[in-house]
């Protein structure tokens, strides 16, 4: 792999986690409201059966909350890394140095010889 693909590959891994955060985040506060939909119709249903039906879903409604918040929870550190001023500052180093990068390399694959003093 050339070194601006893994250079590459490391910022879309960064931009990745920004997305993939804030969907996850949105999706836990979606869920956490649906969370509180379910618990006022347990507490209103009169009817064991539909009561039952309706704690399935809870269920199901807070382990999907889990999945989201342990999404939120383990890109968090890589979140706040990036919305640090200075290591934003970084970042945008790191992609003109992509820029360098994929300068030289394409130099390098068009590169030729021409001989000074004998003549082919």
């Amino acid at each position: 792999m050339k070194t601006s693909e893994e250079i590459k590959q490391f910022l879309d891994f960064i931009k990745g986690c920004r997305t993939k955060y804030e969907i996850a985040h949105e999706a836990m506060r979606t869920e956490e409201r649906r969370e509180q939909d379910f618990i006022h119709a347990i507490e209103f249903e009169t009817h064991v059966e539909n009561r039952s039906k309706t704690c399935t879903k809870l269920r199901a409604c807070l382990m999907e909350r889990r999945r989201n918040k342990d999404i939120v929870e383990e890109l968090e550190p890589v979140i706040e890394y990036i919305s640090n001023p200075q290591n934003k500052k970084c970042l945008d180093q790191l992609t003109q140095i992509l820029g360098r990068v994929r300068k030289a390399e394409k130099y390098h694959e068009n590169r030729s010889y021409h001989p000074r003093v004998e003549k082919q």
